[in-house]
């Protein structure tokens, strides 16, 4: 179950702070980061956990699922980067054939 949260928490703050759809919420300096992010979202999914958990565990959970999470963002990033880097080369190569006819 922690794996879930933690992929469910990588999605989720890498969505948040990545996606020009939350542009208004990226003003916030503490919602910029994703692993600053992932520690809020850890932090809100665990507070809705359906079992109730005591303090400690709680704050072991929270901060478990955390560093967990931090791979799939990696991931993430990752592909996203290489996915920026292909579609710039697909994006020059379709105006190269353009500007040659």
């Amino acid at each position: 179950m922690s794996i879930l949260i933690a992929l469910a928490v990588a999605t989720i703050s890498m969505t948040i702070t990545q996606s020009s759809l939350f542009r208004g919420i990226q003003k916030c300096k503490l919602l910029r980061c994703p692993y600053c992010a992932a520690h809020w979202v850890s932090l809100l999914l665990w507070c809705f956990y359906p079992q109730p958990l005591r303090l400690f565990d709680f704050g072991i959970n929270v901060f478990a699922t955390v560093a967990i999470s931090v791979l799939p963002m990696i991931a993430i990033d990752y592909l996203n980067t290489r996915m920026d880097k292909h579609a710039t080369i697909l994006h020059s190569k379709s105006l190269s054939l353009q500007v040659g006819l």
